[in-house]
């Protein structure tokens, strides 16, 4: 029987209504992997009857939208009667000599492509040709449905621990099926719950900003008075159609051992390194605004346990102290402003909304998307933030794919007017691993940050005695 049609909800929704203008807002990874050698094995054809087997586990990979009637409330989830796999997972073959450069080059074009909307948001593309004798698996799933969290929890269903033997043992072990309904029947009525907590929080809402206003040592008074504006910098530009992509794997234990030094957090170290490498490539260009860059940070709103795959996140503001030359002086800054910012945000996480009604959305929401693409207005207006940086846990351990052992597992994220670079990082198997993309008019040489990451933890590394 063919489950009811789910809206989406404000948040899911707002990534489809942010493409009007003009910025694919899709998600995604790519894996280098080694194929097993096994006659007659075809990575291609592993990953086609994989995806056969565990489609029906990976409901969002089932999804299909549909307009709401008259398109008086926010598209609606309907579940396809079919998934034609054909359409959705795609083989490429790289020319000689097949780099890694050519890899990742031909990863920011994809990534530049919108997903069609008439089927399943996602797609696969499996790359070979490569010198190393490895294959690639690109894979993209669009925004509105999942966060960071919710791609860890559907990569738990494709990705095993074994090559041969199915599952993660005890990474995540799956939900009971009366445990996945509830869920489901949580997920169904967010919207409608939703805008019942707003109502019923309103006069507590209410209560607290009128302390915030009468006094000035309040939470959100000091949330308030802790917006920050991001000075102008390359970044900060209209995005094209294009995307840059490069790539930076760091040993996951000597990030570590710098932050235990400083008594610091893994976070405030990545957010360090990432610092390191912008303030280097602006000092280069002559362009390093005086005042600190900051970074918009993800922040998940998921109470825990929560292993829905929709979105429940935030984003919140971080100095990352590029005006600081010594890199010791500036990682102690970071986890000073880290440290004020979780205890700002535990105070207010469970009010910030991750909804909005939808009342006739999606015929003003993507106008409103389109006018701020047409009219630059990111370029006309203050910055809030130069770039995002997003660091997602990931498995701690060697998994595979379709029989092949996943080498590097890397994260590409979204880039968008205004914020026209991401560095997203995840961990896998003793790695970060760093995603970096932009619009390929505003760094064209991408591949040059990414390298200054580990010019950055050198630097770090030899202040550790």
């Amino acid at each position: 029987m063919p489950k009811r049609p789910r809206p989406l909800s404000g948040l899911d929704a707002g990534f489809l209504y942010l493409e009007a203008a003009g910025t694919p807002m899709h998600v995604g990874s790519v894996m280098l992997l080694r194929p097993p050698r096994r006659r007659r094995y075809d990575f291609y054809e592993a990953v086609v009857a994989l995806m056969r087997e565990r489609l029906p586990e990976a409901a969002p990979l089932r999804r299909v939208l549909q307009d709401a009637p008259l398109e008086l409330g926010h598209p609606l989830w309907i579940e396809a009667s079919s998934v034609d796999l054909d359409r959705h997972i795609e083989k490429r073959t790289l020319a000689a000599p097949g780099s890694l450069a050519q890899l990742w080059r031909l990863v920011g074009e994809l990534h530049a492509e919108p997903l069609p909307r008439d089927r399943p948001l996602w797609q696969f593309v499996v790359i070979d040709g490569l010198d190393s004798g490895e294959v690639a698996l690109y894979a993209k799933v669009h925004h509105a449905l999942l966060d960071g969290q919710g791609g860890i929890a559907l990569a738990q269903v494709l990705l095993d621990a074994h090559p041969t033997r199915r599952g993660l043992g005890s990474v995540a072990p799956a939900a009971p099926p009366q445990v996945r309904k509830q869920r489901a029947k949580k997920s169904v009525g967010a919207s409608a719950q939703g805008f019942a907590q707003l109502v019923r929080d309103l006069p507590s809402l209410l209560k607290a900003a009128t302390d915030a206003a009468r006094g000035a040592g309040s939470l959100l008074g000091k949330l308030r008075d802790s917006v920050m504006l991001a000075p102008r910098t390359l970044f900060n530009a209209q995005v094209g159609a294009q995307r840059s992509y490069a790539v930076a794997s760091l040993p996951l234990d000597a990030v570590k051992r710098i932050a235990r030094h400083f008594d610091t957090s893994l976070n405030d170290v990545v957010l360090a390194l990432c610092a390191a490498t912008l303030r280097e490539y602006l000092l280069r260009r002559k362009s390093l605004p005086p005042e600190s860059l900051i970074a918009a940070m993800p922040i998940s709103l998921r109470a825990s346990g929560d292993a829905s795959v929709n979105n429940q996140v935030s984003m919140v503001q971080c100095a990352l102290r590029t005006d600081i030359a010594d890199p010791v002086e500036r990682l102690a800054a970071i986890a000073a402003a880290t440290g004020s910012l979780k205890r700002q945000v535990a105070g207010v996480r469970s009010w910030i909304p991750t909804d909005f009604p939808g009342l006739a959305a999606p015929i003003w929401a993507p106008a409103l998307s389109r006018l701020w693409a047409e009219g630059r207005i990111a370029e006309r207006l203050p910055s809030l933030a130069n770039l995002v940086v997003s660091n997602v846990p990931g498995p701690p351990m060697t998994l595979f794919m379709a029989g092949a052992k996943i080498v590097h597992y890397y994260p590409v994220s979204i880039v968008t007017h205004g914020l026209g670079l991401n560095i997203t990082v995840n961990s896998y198997d003793g790695w970060l691993e760093f995603g970096v993309i932009a619009g390929k008019e505003i760094v064209p040489k991408i591949a040059t940050i990414a390298a200054g990451l580990d010019r950055a933890l050198d630097a770090l590394a030899k202040k550790v005695h």
